[in-house]
């Protein structure tokens, strides 16, 4: 509910707060704040087995095209990696991956050197996902970083609400672990494979946890659905065509500005003369 007693309201309510420290963390990306973002990319000897098993025709057309184009250079290095997906090593196939982006890189014909790029890159990134990497004390710190991070930007916005940081300091890496493990099972690459994404995990163990053995009190201040998810959407809603915005130069951000002021404005004079409550 809205608080707008003495004007605190953009400074005290969860909605105007979310905006708030969406906005910030856009602002310290923009300023250079880049942490290195964990990887959660990961498949099984058997996962990886079937998902290059579908990209062997791929394969072996672009080996065909590029020798019916003269890239003896490229032809070859798919001939390789066919070979490699045929005798089933998964570093030999890996590494016959990478060769061929690299001869992709000197392929003369634009769409040759796409294609061989492209398939170069997915077999070798599927090729070295391997879920020890995900548990290495590198990604391990990387996520760690990431969560003190986060844990530090959105303990303020709990303290303006008058939350108990103490309690959510205490709460907040549980539910972050938990986040941690939902992305965990969705970066398999089975799962990926039938897009299955990790929000649907997430909701899956929230579920689990709140209709088994209940979300313990000293746990519910670092559960901020609405907080997070708010403030994941202001991230989201900027991070939506904004690049476009930039290449468009001064004009853009000018054209964006007026955009949203008028539609904010006309949904805000349109609410007014139909009475939508407040809180609405």
């Amino acid at each position: 509910m809205a608080d707008t007693r003495g004007g605190s309201t953009l400074l005290k309510t969860e909605d105007w707060l979310a905006v708030w420290l969406g906005f910030l963390i856009i602002v310290l990306v923009l300023g250079g704040v880049r942490p290195d973002m964990p990887k959660f990319r990961w498949a099984t000897d058997g996962g990886f087995a079937a998902t290059v098993a579908d990209q062997k025709p791929a394969v072996d057309k672009l080996a065909k095209d590029a020798e019916a184009k003269g890239e003896k250079d490229l032809a070859g290095a798919a001939a390789a990696l066919a070979a490699a997906v045929g005798a089933g090593d998964r570093a030999a196939i890996g590494s016959a991956a990478k060769k061929l982006g690299e001869a992709a890189g000197k392929a003369q014909d634009a769409g040759l050197k796409k294609k061989g790029a492209d398939l170069g890159k997915k077999i070798a990134g599927d090729a070295g996902a391997y879920v020890g990497k995900v548990f290495s004390g590198e990604n391990i710190w990387k996520a760690v970083v990431l969560g003190v991070g986060y844990l530090i930007v959105s303990a303020i916005g709990i303290a303006l609400m008058g939350g108990s940081v103490a309690k959510y300091v205490v709460g907040f890496p549980v539910v972050y672990a938990l986040a941690w493990v939902a992305q965990l099972i969705a970066g398999n690459s089975t799962v990926n494979y039938w897009g299955i994404e990790y929000v649907i995990f997430a909701l899956v163990i929230g579920l689990l946890i709140s209709n088994t053995v209940g979300v313990p009190g000293w746990l519910k201040e670092g559960v901020r659905t609405e907080y997070f998810i708010k403030t994941g959407l202001v991230i989201l809603g900027a991070g939506i065509l904004f690049l476009e915005i930039l290449q468009a130069g001064a004009l853009g951000i000018i054209q964006a500005l007026l955009v949203v002021s008028v539609i904010w404005y006309a949904c805000f004079w349109l609410s007014r003369k139909m009475r939508v409550d407040d809180e609405f």
